[in-house]
């Protein structure tokens, strides 16, 4: 695998990323899970996600997926350079989005 420098932040992250944004709505969590071993086991240490992604399975789902593979141990969480996404809005379909729900307000980013 091929890595280079994630601009100044001294980070080395592979050239090929893997996208997560199916994980939940179209693949599930076991076979997710393989996906992900497969990729580390392949040298990929960058995953992309976002606050959002789910879809039906529920805006953030792909993002618990990651977080039970994380926990699953054996270093994972130290060898992923984890990228994500923090723009959209994360409440439920028809649900009112208060202006710092959204967006980059510092309340959306922490939460």
């Amino acid at each position: 695998m091929e890595y280079t420098q994630l601009g100044r932040t001294g980070l080395k992250v592979s050239r090929l990323t893997l996208g997560t944004m199916n994980f939940g709505p179209q693949t599930d969590e076991a076979d997710s899970h393989t996906i992900m071993d497969a990729a580390l086991g392949a040298g990929i240490n960058y995953f992309d996600t976002a606050d959002v992604y789910g879809q039906t399975a529920g805006k953030g789902r792909t993002e618990e997926i990651i977080g039970s593979w994380f926990a699953q141990g054996g270093g994972r969480r130290d060898k992923v350079v984890l990228a994500t996404k923090v723009y959209g809005n994360t409440a439920p379909d028809g649900e009112r989005v208060w202006p710092n729900q959204e967006k980059l307000s510092a309340l959306h980013i922490r939460q």
